[in-house]
C-alpha cells in the first residue's frame, strides 16, 4: 500500500526507501536522504554516487564527473547531452535523428533537441510570465501598465533572452515610482528622489521614459543636483563630525549662493581643498589648520592653491589668524621630491630580493629619476643598451645618445 512521502507529500510508492523521518519516494531519497559518499575522481562527498559501466574503473562517482567524460553541449540545439559523430560534427542524438522540427510556437523551424520551443519563444514566454509576477509588486493600475510596457519595450530594443535575465534590476525603480507618486514623475521628481548616481543604476529604464517622450531631461536641473550631492559626500567624510571651521565655511558660502554671489558649482569647488586639508590632518572641534599643515599640504597638491585661498581667507578673518597660502618654492618641492624618491627605492629595496626584467627597468626608471633628475618611461627603458663597468657595481645606461652611470641592484652598490 502506497503512503505520502514526508517530504514532498507525492506517493512514496513500493520503491520508496523507510528513512528515521518515515517512508519517503524515491527521489527524495536519492537526493536528500541518501547516505553521502566521496566521488574517486573529484573527492567530494555526494548523494549521487553510483559505479557505470561505460568508465575505465569500476570506482564509484558522481554525477557531475561521470557526464564530464560522455557529455558536452551539442553545436545546434545547446542541450548538454552525449553526443553522436555526424557530417556536422558532433551533435545530440535527437537532432541527428530528426534534424529539425517546428516551433510549437512560431513555427519556425528548430534544431529537434530543443524539444517544443525555440530558443526565443521559450525567452520571450519567460519574460513574459515573470512580468506578471512581478506586477503583483505594483499598487497602481498605471505603474502596472507602465512596467509591463517597458519589458515588451526591453525585448524589443535587445533580445528575449537578454530582457528575461535582467528585468528584474530595473522592478526596484518602479517600485519607488508607485509607492511615492503612483505615477511615472518628470525628470526633476526623478533627479530629485535618485540623484544622478542612484539614477545610473535604471540607465535602461531612463532611457526608455526618454525614446517613449514620457519625460523630457532637463541639463540644468542634473548639473545641479549633481553637485549637491557631491557636496554631500565631501561632508560625509567626517561622519557628523565636521570640525566647526568647517561647518562656519560652508554655511558662510551657502549665504554667497543664496544672494547669487557665487555658483554651486563653485562652493563645491571651495570645500574640496577646505576638508581635503581638515581629514588629511585629522582636524575636530574648534581647531583650525595651522601654517605647517597648510604648506605641506599645498607641497603635494599644488593645483588646489587658488581653491584654497578662500578657505584660508575666511579663518584669518574669522578667528584672527595671519595664514597665508603661498605657492612652494622650487627648490623645497625638489626637496620633497627627492625624499619621495628616497622613499621609494628604500621600498623597492626592501620588496626585491631577486629582480625579475620588470622590476629591473623599474629600478632604472627610479636611478635615473633620483640619481639625474630625468623621468624616463618603461617602454622606452625596455629598448636602451646597458652593460657593466667598474667592478660590476656600476651599470651604463645608453638613453638618447648620453651615457648614465647607475647602481648595479645585484650586487647591492646603492
Amino acid at each position: 500500500m502506497s503512503q505520502p512521502c514526508t517530504r514532498c507529500g507525492g506517493e512514496a510508492v513500493k520503491d520508496g526507501a523507510n528513512t528515521e523521518y518515515g517512508r519517503v519516494c524515491q527521489t527524495c531519497y536519492q537526493y536528500y536522504f541518501k547516505t553521502k559518499k566521496e566521488c574517486f575522481e573529484c573527492g567530494e562527498f555526494k548523494r549521487n554516487i553510483s559505479r557505470y559501466s561505460k568508465l575505465s574503473h569500476d570506482h564509484a562517482i558522481c554525477t557531475r564527473c561521470y557526464q564530464s567524460h560522455f557529455m558536452q553541449s551539442c553545436s545546434l540545439c545547446g542541450r548538454y547531452r552525449e553526443l553522436v559523430e555526424s557530417e556536422q560534427g558532433k551533435i545530440c542524438q535527437k537532432c541527428h535523428e530528426f534534424g529539425e522540427i517546428p516551433c510549437e510556437t512560431c513555427h519556425k523551424p528548430m534544431p529537434a533537441g530543443m524539444g517544443k520551443r525555440c530558443g526565443d519563444c521559450y525567452w520571450s514566454q519567460r519574460l513574459k510570465h515573470e512580468a506578471e509576477i512581478n506586477t503583483y509588486l505594483l499598487t497602481e493600475g498605471v505603474m502596472r501598465q507602465a512596467y509591463t510596457s517597458f519589458t515588451i519595450w526591453f525585448e524589443a530594443e535587445l533580445d528575449s533572452k537578454t530582457a528575461a535575465l535582467k528585468h528584474n534590476n530595473y522592478i526596484d525603480f518602479f517600485v519607488r515610482c508607485d509607492e511615492l507618486w503612483g505615477k511615472i514623475p518628470n525628470y526633476e521628481s526623478l533627479v530629485q528622489e535618485f540623484k544622478p548616481n542612484g539614477l545610473r543604476e535604471y540607465l535602461t529604464a531612463l532611457r526608455w521614459l526618454i525614446k517613449t517622450k514620457q519625460i523630457v531631461v532637463n541639463p540644468d536641473v542634473k548639473s545641479q543636483i549633481a553637485e549637491e550631492e557631491r557636496i554631500v559626500n565631501l561632508l560625509a567624510k567626517f561622519d557628523d563630525k565636521a570640525p566647526y571651521c568647517i561647518n562656519d565655511y560652508h554655511n558662510y558660502l551657502e549665504q554667497k549662493l543664496l544672494l547669487g554671489k557665487t555658483s554651486l558649482k563653485s562652493v563645491r569647488l571651495a570645500l574640496q581643498p577646505a576638508i581635503d586639508l581638515c581629514t588629511q590632518f585629522k582636524l575636530e572641534g574648534s581647531n583650525i589648520p595651522i601654517q605647517e599643515q597648510i604648506d605641506g599640504y599645498l607641497l603635494v597638491k599644488q593645483g588646489q592653491r587658488n581653491a584654497l585661498y578662500g578657505f584660508v581667507m575666511f579663518l584669518n578673518k574669522k578667528c584672527g589668524s595671519s595664514l597665508v597660502c603661498e605657492k612652494p618654492s622650487k627648490d623645497v618641492i625638489l626637496k620633497a621630491n627627492r625624499n619621495q624618491l628616497e622613499k621609494q627605492i628604500i621600498k623597492f629595496i626592501n620588496e626585491n630580493k631577486m629582480l625579475s626584467k620588470d622590476n629591473e627597468l623599474q629600478w632604472f626608471q627610479l636611478s635615473m629619476m633620483y640619481f639625474h633628475g630625468i623621468k624616463v618611461s618603461l617602454s622606452s627603458l625596455k629598448n636602451s643598451k646597458t652593460q657593466l663597468s667598474g667592478n660590476n657595481d656600476m651599470i651604463t645606461l645608453d638613453y638618447c645618445g648620453k651615457q648614465y652611470s647607475l647602481p648595479n641592484f645585484k650586487t647591492g652598490s646603492f
